[in-house]
């Protein structure tokens, strides 16, 4: 099957944090997942969305895209924001940022980690902002 994609942009601001929740629940409901594994997988939207809004934009004026890509085998959830991002200090490997000091912030990397398969965490296109995609398979890999 080929992927489905969804698309959304939304305000950096957290009131709109929801929105992105409810656009997952409406994509996962096409999939073969649990409640309890959409409730995570929104967990780890709803981080990753914050981090954006938080850490994305000082002043709160800009977007906020998050993408959705899902086929039989994985969802794959993309958060962009093109404003001052989230600083990554010397290692491009997030695994490694895990449980250390090499990320700003507090515990949404760690929990983002806990939840999803694949974790990569890049600056943008243009070297603003930062983009960060997370992979769920639901399907054991060979």
């Amino acid at each position: 099957m080929s992927d489905t994609v969804v698309r959304l942009r939304f305000p950096a601001k957290p009131e709109y944090l929801l929105l992105a929740r409810l656009a997952l629940s409406g994509v996962a409901r096409q999939l073969p997942v649990d409640d309890e594994l959409v409730a995570d997988l929104k967990l780890a939207l709803t981080e990753a969305c914050g981090n954006a809004v938080r850490h994305g934009y000082a002043d709160g004026d800009g977007d906020v895209d998050v993408v959705f890509a899902v086929n039989d085998e994985r969802i794959e959830l993309t958060v962009e924001d093109r404003g001052d991002g989230i600083r990554v200090v010397d290692t491009p490997d997030v695994r490694s940022l895990v449980g250390s000091d090499q990320v700003e912030g507090g515990m949404g990397m760690s929990i983002i980690r806990a939840i999803v398969d694949d974790l990569e965490v890049d600056s943008g296109a243009d070297g603003r902002g930062t983009v960060v995609r997370m992979v769920k398979y639901l399907t054991p890999r060979a």
